[in-house]
This record gives structure tokens, C-alpha cells and sequence, in this order.
């Protein structure tokens, strides 16, 4: 049985791209795989958008090199601690 991920791995996850100790496709590739895993039950509904939303973390914008900036990675993270 996996472990489900929880807030604090998400928070986690977000401060290492912040912090630059993981590189966003590293940080999408795991969120994807994570959601694609049907063995996963993820009961937290906060837990399951972010994973949605990390495993778009690397894509590329018109107008920024990001879809998702550095400000929107802050936010999230004090989105997941207050809910």
C-alpha cells in the first residue's frame, strides 16, 4: 500500500523549486505520477487540486518562462496551510 501524499509533502515539494533543491519537471513528473496512479486514494481534496496544479508546474507561458510563477508557487503554499 502507498502512502498518501499529504499538505505538508505538497509544501514541501513547492519550497525545494522554490529554494531550487528540485527542478520543476522533477516536481511535475512526481505530481503526475502520483495523480496516474490508480493505487493512490487520495481522500484530501486540497491534497488532490495541488497535485493537479504541480504537475503543470514546469509548463511554459507566452509572456514568462512559467505558466506558474514564483508568486503563485508563495501563494499556493499559504493556500495549503490555510484550508
Amino acid at each position: 500500500m502507498k502512502i498518501e501524499p499529504t499538505r505538508s509533502d505538497l509544501v514541501e515539494k513547492i519550497s525545494n523549486i522554490l529554494s531550487g533543491k528540485e527542478q520543476r519537471i522533477d516536481v511535475a513528473e512526481w505530481a503526475v505520477n502520483i495523480f496516474d496512479d490508480d493505487s493512490f486514494k487520495i481522500n484530501d481534496l486540497v491534497v488532490v487540486n495541488y497535485i493537479q496544479l504541480l504537475g503543470a508546474v514546469d509548463l511554459p507561458s507566452t509572456d514568462r518562462e512559467y505558466l506558474y510563477t514564483d508568486d503563485d508557487l508563495k501563494g499556493w503554499i499559504t493556500e495549503i496551510k490555510n484550508h
